[in-house]
């Protein structure tokens, strides 16, 4: 999934003008940065994602690695990974699973909030990454992972503070094969680094965890592109890569959303996109590029994307163009 820095400019394709998803939405929730969430708004979205985790399955019968309710999104992403990465609906695609995650948390696990967002360029333009506040161990999701003492291929470095410490996990790897395309039972894991190599006790090295990638400049170049899918080719290519490269471990193969992060890490990119839009109906209606990697297919706003099992119905994506039409009713805190 992870192409690190490279930038992949998805090839154009004219946009049809069609109009966006019918329907009302006059008091949009509002999602914010976690930094503007009050503390019981803080506990509140924990607890309820590590509820979410705790739920046994209910897709996938047949799929034994398939164990609780957040793997049923998890398997969805890891098995769709090259229809949704990379091609054109790399957006409304996760438009659509952001908010199904949000939907789970509050129908499922009795969520009483909105789906938070991480904006990484406040901690890339400190150059502060490695001390954000969302790896607060006691207020956020916990820090790196560290070394342990176990000799089993999976254990050996694993998230030990905050509320996902040593969770168990069925899907992926965990370290240090993460990117084998494999799955075994291991514990949730974080490798931090900058990009640089190791040091000369085997360590990632972490610097400022290559803030220059997605900070504020980087943003605003994206953000000045006039058309969708040179604005999607920067964006996922550059900041959406190495947020999850960065962080690494579970957060870097297609199995990211076993890392919590990942929801709030795509929320931001779900905002990147709306504020690009910017309530313009021409934006709102800006679509092009093609269904696969080998841009064989054109992409239409009226194409289906894939779920497998997670919908009975497979979702549009002239639907999942508006945050604030059709089946969407939300906006950011900071546009």
């Amino acid at each position: 999934m992870l192409l690190g820095s490279i930038l992949f400019i998805i090839s154009l394709a004219a946009a049809s003008a069609i109009p966006r998803a019918d329907g009302a939405c006059t008091n949009p929730a509002v999602r914010k940065e976690w930094r503007e969430l009050t503390d019981a708004e803080r506990v509140e979205y924990l607890r309820a994602a590590v509820c979410l985790r705790g739920l046994p399955k209910e897709k996938y019968p047949d799929v034994d690695v398939v164990t609780t309710r957040l793997d049923d999104l998890v398997y969805t992403h890891f098995t769709l990974n090259s229809q949704i990465h990379f091609v054109a609906n790399f957006l409304p695609w996760h438009r659509w699973y952001v908010k199904l995650h949000e939907d789970l948390l509050r129908t499922e696990c009795g969520f009483n909030g909105t789906q938070p967002y991480w904006d990484w360029s406040i901690d890339a333009d400190a150059e502060n990454t490695p001390n954000s506040p969302l790896f607060d161990p006691v207020t956020g999701f916990g820090g790196d992972g560290k070394r342990t003492s176990s000799d089993e291929l999976g254990f050996q470095r694993c998230v030990v503070d905050g509320p996902f410490a040593n969770t168990n996990l069925t899907l992926g790897m965990g370290w240090p094969y993460v990117n084998d395309n494999s799955n075994r039972l291991h514990c949730f894991t974080r490798e931090f680094n900058g990009g640089m190599g190791t040091d000369a006790n085997g360590n990632s090295i972490i610097g400022d965890m290559q803030a220059g990638a997605y900070n504020s400049r980087v943003m605003n170049t994206i953000y000045a592109f006039d058309n969708f899918p040179a604005m999607v080719g920067m964006l996922e290519g550059l900041p959406h890569a190495q947020i999850h490269s960065i962080i690494f471990g579970d957060m870097g193969p297609a199995t990211s959303p076993n890392e919590p992060l990942f929801f709030l890490h795509h929320s931001n990119i779900d905002r990147a996109w709306a504020k690009w839009q910017g309530r313009n109906a021409t934006r709102l209606a800006d679509y092009a590029g093609f269904q696969d990697a080998d841009k064989t297919i054109p992409a239409s706003i009226t194409d289906t994307m894939p779920v497998m099992e997670l919908s009975d119905n497979e979702p549009i994506v002239k639907d999942y163009m508006d945050t604030q039409a059709g089946p969407l009713c939300y906006t950011y805190s900071s546009m």
